[in-house]
């Protein structure tokens, strides 16, 4: 019973290594562009480009793509509208 416990420890510290070595490992480039202010009810990122959309998503970073209800292709998933 104790060498299950030990092994699934070890095996919980390699995952959280190779983890954080491959965090520090993923270069990002710099962030271009002017900042703007946080809203309190809202986070992530906003674009109309969906190149820039799905590099965003691809980082885990949430990101709202802009676009008009009528430009929105019949095969993509929206998962939520909302009112800007």
């Amino acid at each position: 019973r104790d060498t299950v416990i030990l092994v699934t420890f070890c095996q919980c510290l390699c995952l959280d290594v190779f983890g954080m070595l491959e965090y520090l490992e993923t270069v990002l480039p710099p962030t271009t562009g002017s900042f703007i202010d946080a809203i309190d009810h809202w986070m992530g990122a906003f674009t109309m480009d969906p190149g820039i959309c799905q590099h965003l998503f691809k980082v885990h970073i949430l990101v709202w793509l802009i676009w008009k209800p009528n430009n929105v292709p019949e095969d993509m998933q929206v998962l939520k509208e909302a009112e800007v």
